[in-house]
C-alpha cells in the first residue's frame, strides 16, 4: 500500500509580507516529508501570489541561520521569510 505523506509547516513571517497576510505566520501543509527552500518559495508563490515573493528578494532563515535555496526543511524546523529591510 502507498500511502503519501504529508507533513506540515509553519513559516513565520516578517516585514512587509506579515502585512500583506495580516498574520504572523503561515501554516502548509506539503507532499512530503521535506522540501527544498527552493521548491518552497515556489510553492509559496503559487499559494499566495498576493505575497508577491517573486517581485522581492527575500531570505529564508532555518532555525535562525540565514540558508541557501537547497536547503532542505522539514516540519521540526523553525522557518522564516525576510523580506527587504530599510530604515534610517
Amino acid at each position: 500500500m502507498n500511502l503519501t505523506e504529508y507533513t506540515t509547516l509553519k513559516i513565520r513571517l516578517f516585514g512587509i509580507l506579515r502585512e500583506k497576510m495580516d498574520s504572523d505566520n503561515l501554516i502548509i501543509s506539503i507532499h512530503n516529508t521535506s522540501i527544498s527552500l527552493k521548491e518552497l518559495r515556489k510553492y509559496l508563490e503559487e499559494l499566495y501570489p498576493s505575497l508577491g515573493l517573486n517581485e522581492i528578494n527575500i531570505v529564508f532563515a532555518v532555525n535562525k541561520v540565514i540558508r541557501n535555496d537547497y536547503m532542505n526543511v522539514k516540519s521540526s524546523d523553525e522557518i522564516a521569510i525576510i523580506p527587504p529591510i530599510s530604515g534610517g
